[in-house]
């Protein structure tokens, strides 16, 4: 009877001991850190219940990281505003940065430029007439009148200087553009900007320029060099330019 109750009196301490005594963590799980040192093949931080590599960055060595939940070596940048002048942060590594290519050109010939303007360096500048420029360009243009396409006595002696200068400075090719103004058909001033080109191109023929370096040419309406509708805008536009070669 004595024996039966002594073992009745043990069994509540031995189940108080046994409560005091939590059951050792395995497999990876943990509530605190101190759980995952003795655990083998885990990490050795406590996060959320389980061991792990890394919970910050300072669980990591010097010079490492912490991404999901591993020690990474820390990367180079994070942003381009990490890196020196003319690189770029490129998955963590600081990368040069190659120049945006070059703009294409404006133009590739006084063609691509509007009227008034020539392609200098790839680029349509105001082109101005000259008397004689000395790598080429646009000599002394001339005036016709209204409707017409006889050439008067100041055209020719413009396009007397042109023949000398195109002679001095051996111009192996010269294009006549007509013009018009922009009263008429699209056709019609086409018809008489030829008609003023081949005027020009003939005198000049006449005056010692080899034919066959003569081209003309007629842009009509196309290219105006003053868009006012005055008398004295129109006469501006009623021309023949000579460019030479």
């Amino acid at each position: 009877m004595r024996m039966h109750r002594s073992i009745l009196l043990a069994v509540p301490v031995l189940a108080l001991f046994l409560a005091g005594c939590p059951a050792k963590p395995k497999d990876g799980e943990c509530k605190t850190s101190e759980d995952c040192s003795a655990q083998e093949g885990y990490g050795k931080t406590c996060v959320e219940g389980r061991c792990q590599e890394c919970g910050q960055d300072t669980d990591c060595k010097a010079g490492f990281v912490c991404k999901s939940l591993k020690c990474v070596p820390r990367p180079e940048c994070e942003r381009s505003d990490d890196c020196p002048a003319g690189k770029a942060c490129q998955a963590g590594k600081c990368m040069t940065v190659a120049p945006p290519p070059a703009p294409p050109p404006e133009c590739v010939n006084d063609s691509a430029c509007p009227s008034g303007k020539a392609c200098q360096a790839g680029k349509c500048v105001t082109s101005e007439p000259q008397a004689c420029p000395q790598g080429g360009g646009k000599l002394l243009p001339v005036y016709f009148g209204f409707d017409r396409a006889v050439l008067t006595p100041e055209s020719q002696a413009e396009l007397t200087k042109n023949a000398a200068c195109i002679k001095a400075k051996a111009f192996a090719r010269i294009t006549v553009e007509g013009n018009c103004d922009d009263r008429g058909t699209v056709e019609y001033n086409l018809q008489l900007g030829q008609r003023r080109a081949e005027a020009a191109r003939k005198f000049l023929v006449n005056l010692g320029i080899p034919a066959k370096s003569i081209k003309a040419v007629s842009y009509g309406k196309e290219r105006p060099v003053c868009t006012d509708a005055t008398e004295s805008c129109w006469a501006k536009n009623r021309r023949g330019d000579v460019v030479a070669q």
